[in-house]
């Protein structure tokens, strides 16, 4: 008699040829997960992490996603982690397609991977298929979250998605939280030319709050950040200079280095 293994090998083998359709392959695996539950989920989640080189990671996942039995979930969910930034990203848009209550919680728990394509692709498909609730949910992360690089992931896609993602980092520039705003202030500071006339004071203010507070690293952060706007922030280079004679070497530095940037002729 024919293993659980084997009856999903042979399955998958005439999916990828079209002789048996995706439908007809799910319809198998909720009859085998019927008789034998266990067996059924060991085998699936191995295959998709394990993936013999004649079958697609892919077009396992999505006739297991096809069946939208909760059974499978875990094994969906652990294909967020897969080693193949490809089939991360691919995880995420099946998972939210077939699941998209469940999947909106398990991708913000994913904003926290240590696999940076893990985090990257969790934070994308939040924001591509929830929007407006996601980038909140994005903002929310960054304030709350104490490690750089885990807020970077979070505010790099923030930075992508328009004009409502830009304003989320506005106001965690002026969240009054020194970590979160240089976090936010060096994702900025890469595409000065997304940053409107309008955005200018507000980012100056938050380099004011920043030096009130002290926080240097957020100083240094804001004042890179001010130096890209180039000749754009010229009429507030007097608060630049309040800034070369800081006695962290750091801030003065780019206090010196932010003012030639907006003195510069435009």
């Amino acid at each position: 008699m024919s293993t659980v293994r084997d009856q999903i090998m042979s399955m998958f083998a005439r999916v990828a040829v079209g002789t048996v359709t995706q439908e007809e392959g799910t319809m198998l695996i909720n009859s085998l997960a019927r008789k034998e539950p266990q067996e059924t989920v060991k085998e699936l989640s191995d295959l998709i992490h394990n993936t013999p080189q004649d079958m697609s990671a892919q077009l396992i996942f999505r006739t297991v996603a096809m069946s939208r039995s909760r059974l499978f979930f875990d094994v969906l969910t652990s294909a967020l982690d897969h080693k193949s930034e490809e089939m991360s990203i691919f995880a995420c848009e099946e998972l939210s397609k077939y699941f998209p209550t469940e999947s909106q919680f398990v991708l913000a728990e994913h904003l926290n991977s240590d696999v940076y394509h893990v985090r990257k692709a969790s934070a994308s498909i939040l924001v591509k298929v929830f929007g407006d609730p996601a980038i909140e949910m994005l903002k929310k992360h960054i304030l709350a979250h104490a490690e750089h690089y885990y807020r970077m992931t979070s505010a790099e896609v923030l930075a992508g998605a328009g004009a409502k993602g830009m304003d989320a980092l506005i106001q965690i520039l002026n969240s009054g939280k020194p970590g979160p705003a240089a976090t936010a202030a060096e994702v900025l500071s890469r595409d000065p030319y997304q940053i409107t006339d309008a955005y200018v004071p507000v980012i100056v203010n938050a380099l004011l709050e920043a030096g009130d507070a002290k926080e240097s690293a957020a100083i240094v952060a804001l004042l890179k950040l001010v130096a890209s706007l180039g000749p754009r922030a010229k009429q507030y280079a007097e608060y630049i200079k309040a800034y070369e004679d800081w006695t962290d070497e750091l801030v003065s530095a780019e206090a010196w280095n932010a003012l030639l940037e907006v003195t510069k002729a435009g």
